[in-house]
């Protein structure tokens, strides 16, 4: 059995990585069209390897990339501190136990950074699978960790869309930079204790619109207050809805699917061959996925987020 060395990544194992994913990208049922886990772009990649706890790739004596490891950790709304490992093994590389090695490592690294983590909040490891990663789930299941939600990809049928009439009051324009702490307002009172959530800050929010195509990020009003949103963006691979938020005192009242509404005519017009995609929770809480589902999304494939307590 070959065994691999563990080591630092380095920023130009990046293009080695996606590469190696690319090439077994059928074998492990990548979609490229997907919200959820795009297929990996270098740059993308490497800031986020760089950006992590604690990251490695594994590879074998003659130094060959099989795979990589990676620990990220943030503190969500409700105090819970969550470690996220994550990691990817080739093919050629699996049922060798290298998968198993990635997850201890970097639970043992979880465990050296929580004795120092000063919050009163629960501590957890968090794990990622979707319905076409068995091994994973397995791998998982087997370590410990529960299934405490799912979220859903769903993907526009192409059926026509009715535009559905605004709310009284309500006017909707395309999103200025501008609009930033009033959106960050909105986002606080639309996501307000809810589970698993970690409110962005204002600096986030505002890279998230320079980014934007502000055309297709549209924001309801009501006079100057900002009561909801609706961020979709084009690449050559999907369209995809990003965020749909509406402010609490106007929810159940048709502003959503108004906005939706509006914005998908919009897309339909110009998707040509790309899929129309977006994700969100699988138990549906508060009606969005039976929103999406009324308007013609279909669910195209689940992931599910395990956990565990991590001790202190």
């Amino acid at each position: 059995m070959t065994e691999h060395l563990l080591r630092p990544f380095r920023p130009g194992d990046a293009p080695v990585i996606h590469e190696l994913q690319a090439r077994h990208a059928k074998a492990d049922g990548a979609d490229p069209h997907s919200t959820m886990e795009p297929p990996p772009d270098p740059e993308r990649l490497r800031r986020a390897m760089e950006r992590a706890d604690w990251a490695v790739v594994a590879v074998d004596p003659s130094d060959s990339v099989a795979g990589w490891g990676s620990l990220r950790s943030w503190t969500e709304d409700d105090g819970t501190r969550v470690y996220l490992t994550d990691g990817y093994v080739a093919p050629p590389a699996r049922r060798r136990g290298l998968g198993r090695r990635l997850l201890r490592e970097s639970e043992a690294v979880a465990a050296r950074l929580c004795a120092g983590h000063t919050g009163n909040g629960p501590v957890v490891l968090g794990g990622n699978a979707s319905t076409v990663q068995p091994d994973r789930m397995a791998l998982l299941e087997r370590s410990g960790y529960r299934q405490v939600f799912t979220m859903v990809e769903m993907e526009h049928d192409g059926s026509p869309v009715r535009p559905r009439q605004l709310p009284d009051g309500v006017t909707v324009r395309a999103a200025t930079i501008a609009d930033v702490p009033a959106l960050a307002a909105l986002t606080a009172r639309a996501w307000a204790g809810r589970p698993y959530f970690a409110m962005p800050d204002v600096d986030e929010l505002r890279d998230w619109l320079s980014r934007s195509q502000l055309a297709l990020f549209h924001v309801a009003t009501i006079g100057e207050r900002l009561v909801g949103l609706v961020a979709a963006s084009r690449t050559p691979a999907r369209i995809e809805i990003e965020s749909v938020q509406v402010d609490p005192d106007l929810q159940r009242r048709g502003l959503a699917a108004a906005m939706l509404t509006r914005m998908l005519s919009t897309l339909s017009e110009q998707r040509g061959t790309v899929p129309i995609r977006l994700h969100t929770e699988g138990l549906d809480p508060v009606g969005a996925r039976s929103l999406y589902e009324r308007l013609g999304f279909q669910v195209f494939r689940e992931y599910r987020r395990y956990r565990k307590p991590l001790s202190r």
